[in-house]
């Protein structure tokens, strides 16, 4: 049976906030793909992502926070001010920080080699939702792994399409911006001044060395 889709209205952001808590999954939107999201505190509701998907266990969820100063719960820097300065010229938007995990007890799924991947997003939907679940949200695209790449964008049809019959509920509300996939920088080598791009996205090497004092690799 398909999962029902909620309209963006307050009563469908509230349904959908409201399944979160109870360790259900939803699929969201973001600044780029629709998304599988959960609590990222709920270990039930992460296996059952990793088992909706198919993705492999090696490969972490990113944790989104809708304040950008949040970062500072789950990650840290040797110098946080480099972080502040991306997070100043880039957030809300569709750019996901790799740094150094702080201890905060999250869920292994949201951690590699003690890093954790952070995001904010600015879609108007999905942070309506943060707000009304009060914390972060753990995502990834609502697509079975390998099935599609980064030149594909998951919409709510898609989404349907793929994990449809596996959610508890589809918030509708378009991807934002023209990318589909969030560009992923790495910080955590240390403090050298030097970052790497995981992934690329509208945020290119170009722009994050031009408002910052990094070089990208």
């Amino acid at each position: 049976m398909t999962a029902p889709v909620l309209e963006p209205t307050a009563e469908g952001v509230e349904t959908a906030a409201a399944c979160i808590a109870d360790g259900g999954v939803v699929v969201a939107p973001s600044d780029t793909n629709m998304a599988l999201t959960v609590d990222p505190d709920d270990a039930d509701a992460i296996e059952r992502v990793y088992g909706i998907k198919d993705r492999p266990t090696h490969k972490p969820l990113t944790l989104f926070v809708r304040d950008p100063d949040d970062w500072r719960t789950f990650g840290t820097h040797p110098d946080p001010e480099v972080v502040d300065a991306l997070i100043e010229a880039f957030w809300p938007g569709p750019l996901n920080l790799v740094v150094e995990q702080a201890d905060s007890g999250q869920h292994e799924r949201l951690s590699m080699d003690g890093t954790v991947s952070i995001g904010c997003l600015s879609n108007p939907v999905w942070r309506d939702l943060a707000a009304a679940v009060d914390g972060p949200l753990a995502m990834t695209s609502a697509n079975e792994s390998g099935t599609v790449d980064d030149d594909t964008l998951i919409t709510v049809d898609r989404a349907l399409d793929h994990v449809g019959d596996a959610v508890d509920y589809v918030l509708a509300g378009d991807p934002q911006g023209t990318t589909r996939a969030s560009a992923i920088l790495s910080l955590a080598a240390g403090d050298d001044g030097e970052a790497t791009m995981l992934r690329r996205g509208d945020i290119d090497a170009e722009a994050i060395e031009s408002a910052t004092p990094l070089r990208v690799d």
